[in-house]
Order: structure tokens, then sequence, then C-alpha cells
């Protein structure tokens, strides 16, 4: 009985040090991203591009309909040269000035689900890096999902660089 006491105490504790090793999880790199710096405090921006209003004003998409500014809220729209999209917001983090939109489907790949961010990093009290990203996971994006995205991300950038100029 001893015995197995023992064995088992051998072996929770090389369980233990077998966890306590594991490596940490890397960030997947975006498969496109886009950024600029804006002469503009980081909050400022953080209102306007997080406010679903304004959305259709910087992005130059067609149309876009998004009911509230809140976690899981459901968006349509098309874009500038009438790709459809659906998607809603899953991450909304205040503090450190990140959105991320959930796609469900889009024309781009059809029902494969993928995310995209709009990131605002402080460079001080009157600058800051705009950032948008788009992350497909592990495979490499389709071309016509690849210069689609690139197009949108350029204006995207164009339209929030426009409104701090």
């Amino acid at each position: 009985m001893n015995r197995i006491l023992f064995c088992l105490c051998i072996l929770m504790l090389g369980m233990g040090s077998v966890s306590a090793q594991m490596t940490r999880a890397k960030r997947i790199p975006p498969a496109v991203e886009k950024k600029v710096v804006l002469n503009a405090p980081a909050q400022k921006v953080w209102d306007y591009i997080s406010e679903p209003a304004n959305y259709k004003k910087f992005s130059g998409v067609k149309s876009f309909t998004c009911k509230e500014k809140a976690l899981n809220a459901k968006i349509g729209l098309t874009t500038r040269s009438g790709k459809q999209r659906n998607q809603y917001i899953s991450v909304i983090d205040y503090d450190r000035f990140r959105i991320c939109y959930f796609v469900t489907h889009s024309d781009y790949d059809g029902d494969n689900q993928w995310v995209y961010s709009f990131d605002v990093h402080p460079k001080g009290e009157k600058k800051c890096e705009f950032v948008v990203g788009v992350y497909h996971g592990f495979e490499a994006l389709p071309e016509g999902f690849k210069t689609g995205i690139t197009q949108e991300f350029n204006d995207i950038i164009t339209g929030v660089s426009k409104e701090f100029k």
C-alpha cells in the first residue's frame, strides 16, 4: 500500500513539473496590417473609430448597419466594391483602445470566420498610432481576399487620416 501511495505521489509531482514547463502561446501575426501615425491624442482617435455611426464615414463603405456600440452588436455592411459582410463586435477594450470585429460571413471567404481589429497606441500626449489588422488563422489568404481587404484597410487609413489632419 505504501508503494502505491509513493508511486502516486511521484506521478503527481512529475505531472506538475511537466505542466509548469509548457511554453507560452505566441500571438498570431496579422495576415494584413496597415498603420499610420496621427497628430491627435489616442483618446480622441479611439472615441472616433469606436463609434459605429462613424464607421461609414471613415471606411468609405456603401452601407453600414449597427444599432449599438456594445459587445456582440451585430453589424452588416457592403464595401465600396460591393462585397457584403456580416460581423459582430467581439472585443471592445476601452482601456487598451482596441475593438475587434468577428466576421461570420463575407463575400471574400464565404462562411469561413475571421477577425479584424482596430488598435490605437498612444505615442505621447498628442500623437498616436492607428493600426488595422486582419487575422485569418495559419493558412495563407486567398488572393481575392488579400487584395480586397488591403484596399479596405487603405480606405480606412485614408479616412481616419483625413479626420485628424
